[in-house]
């Protein structure tokens, strides 16, 4: 008789203190989440882990949005984080049936699907039934994305994440507004909150970089009018 392994999930993952919060609530059963971290916050990192524990939890269809399938594939699909760990590799192999390197998807054996969307293809996703959705760089994407995909949430009693850094006052910070209107989870996240970046590197990068940058990378500022400044 073949060994049972045990494997834990999230696999070799730790969540900084910070991060528990969003992991809490979503385990509590919580639907909705709009979450604005400053930038190296840890956000696709925690978001994927979450997905994945989700994946075993519930099966079903996965996606996670970032505004172009080609920022997906470089952020996620062949992403390193500072350890020199790749994102993927918290997909245990036991748990992996099928890959898919053009179709950025991954099948698990228990039968659920994870794909990374860009939302510049977003009709890509017209007629399929998403449980579970994180939309990363909320603030960069194409909005009718969460249009598509809000029914469908709504009827499946699926959840969604919108997890980015400010972006000026656009669709992003309408989207918090909301959040708070409605009663989502909602949380905005800066250096002086997490501690994430030594004192050292900030102060570097608040010489190299214009003021309202660092305010927006940073310290989550949402400056009216800074997607066109700073493009």
């Amino acid at each position: 008789m073949a060994e049972i392994k045990e494997i834990q999930i999230p696999y070799q993952y730790t969540p900084r203190p910070y991060q528990l919060p969003l992991l809490k609530v979503m385990d509590e059963g919580v639907k909705r989440a709009v979450i604005v971290w400053h930038r190296r916050a840890g956000k696709d990192k925690t978001c994927l882990n979450l997905t994945i524990k989700k994946m075993c939890e519930r099966v079903g269809t996965y996606y996670y949005f970032f505004p172009t399938y080609n920022q997906g594939k470089k952020v996620l699909w062949d992403g390193i984080d500072r350890e020199g760990k790749r994102f993927l590799e918290h997909f245990p192999d036991e748990l992996i049936l099928q890959k898919n390197e053009t179709e950025l998807k991954i099948k698990t054996r228990n039968g659920s699907l994870f794909q990374i969307i860009g939302t510049d293809n977003i009709d890509a996703i017209v007629g399929t039934n998403p449980v579970g959705c994180v939309f990363s760089e909320y603030a960069l994407q194409n909005p009718k994305a969460w249009d598509y995909v809000r029914p469908i949430l709504a009827e499946n009693g699926g959840w969604a994440i919108f997890v980015f850094t400010p972006r000026g006052m656009n669709h992003g910070w309408k989207m918090l507004e909301q959040a708070r209107a409605s009663g989502w989870f909602n949380e905005i996240l800066t250096v002086d909150d997490t501690h994430a970046i030594s004192e050292e590197a900030l102060q570097e990068e608040r010489e190299q970089m214009p003021r309202d940058l660092f305010e927006q990378e940073y310290f989550c500022k949402f400056i009216e009018g800074a997607g066109a400044v700073f493009r």
